[in-house]
């Protein structure tokens, strides 16, 4: 199931997410982007729209975006992917954005490029290392 993320997620998320970050931070700073203070303030954004897969009271995904349509989490749980979970979440989101909005953006990290190019993305600009984050620009557009 779907369903909007709440504060008694964050612990869940954290750790759903922990395995990835070596794919992605180069240092501390980056590491910390992803820390359960950050995740709590991801999720009292206005701006900010995050949803979890929970799956007999577990949370083995997560996808959450920026307004208008950037792409600013998307991880499955190592040990329950090849089993349709990153496809469900990401149609689900899909069918929200692509309906306002001209275009969906991410900055993938290097390792999951290919999955956001079986969506249907395209690399806009070469490997960027930013604030603490090893990151590949990436679009998708819509008609």
């Amino acid at each position: 199931m779907i369903r909007p993320a709440k504060a008694t997620d964050i612990k869940q998320i954290v750790e759903l997410i922990q395995p990835y970050i070596k794919d992605f931070a180069l240092n501390a700073e980056g590491e910390a982007k992803f820390s359960q203070d950050m995740i709590k303030k991801l999720l009292e954004m206005q701006s900010i729209e995050y949803f979890v897969f929970e799956k007999d009271l577990s949370i083995i995904g997560v996808i959450a975006y920026k307004q208008p349509s950037h792409l600013i989490h998307f991880f499955v749980k190592q040990d329950s992917q090849q089993q349709g979970i990153g496809r469900q979440l990401w149609m689900f989101l899909e069918d929200k954005l692509s309906q306002q909005h001209s275009k969906i953006t991410v900055n993938s990290s290097c390792y999951a490029q290919p999955v956001y190019e079986n969506f249907g993305f395209t690399v806009t600009s070469t490997v960027i290392e930013n604030g603490g984050l090893r990151y590949i620009p990436m679009c998708k557009r819509y008609a």
